[in-house]
């Protein structure tokens, strides 16, 4: 092959190559080349044999790239077997096909409700950070970390009674709480 794929979110020089070893497709993702035989055994990618070698190209990076999102989202490989043989067309019935894209509303609809969770818990402590910037910047030197367990208490108070709690582990809100709020 000799057309080259701009990779995207790597700043390994390797990376601008259409053909890649296990070792490079490894690092360009850091992963492990035991995973990435893991994920051929499986189906999800499958790289050419070069005199014994796995040689991967554009579309395993692309389908590499894909599996790594979706693992990091909270996908099983199995979900994503699912939507790569959607993908390629290998469901044939329309049974099956009607059952995966129910599947793939659910996840969007879980991936929504996950963004606005993020979204809450991100004002939230960006927040408290200017709350301890402007802390920092009137109190003295010595007096910062005396007020730790007040910090606490107020990062707490915070997150109590929203969704985001689990977050940084302080325990679930109780929804009878929540009605009540």
């Amino acid at each position: 092959m000799s057309a080259n794929i701009q990779t995207i979110g790597t700043n390994d020089p390797s990376a601008n190559r259409s053909e890649w070893g296990i070792q490079d497709f490894a690092r360009i993702f850091n992963i492990t080349p035991r995973t990435l035989r893991f994920y051929e055994d499986k189906g999800l990618i499958s790289p050419q044999r070069h005199n014994g070698s796995r040689v991967f190209g554009p579309r395993d990076y692309v389908r590499t790239e894909r599996i790594i999102r979706a693992k990091d989202l909270g996908f099983s490989l199995d979900d994503i077997k699912d939507l790569f043989e959607v993908i390629d067309g290998n469901v044939a019935g329309k049974t099956a096909l009607l059952e995966r894209k129910d599947r793939m509303e659910t996840a969007v609809s879980q991936l929504k409700r996950n963004r606005k969770n993020i979204d809450s818990a991100i004002e939230e402590l960006e927040t408290l950070i200017g709350r301890i910037e402007t802390y920092a910047q009137t109190a003295d030197e010595d007096g910062v970390f005396q007020h730790a367990a007040a910090y606490e208490a107020m990062f707490a108070q915070t997150l109590a009674g929203s969704d985001e709690d689990y977050i940084l582990g302080y325990p679930a809100r109780n929804t009878a709480q929540a009605v009540n709020t």
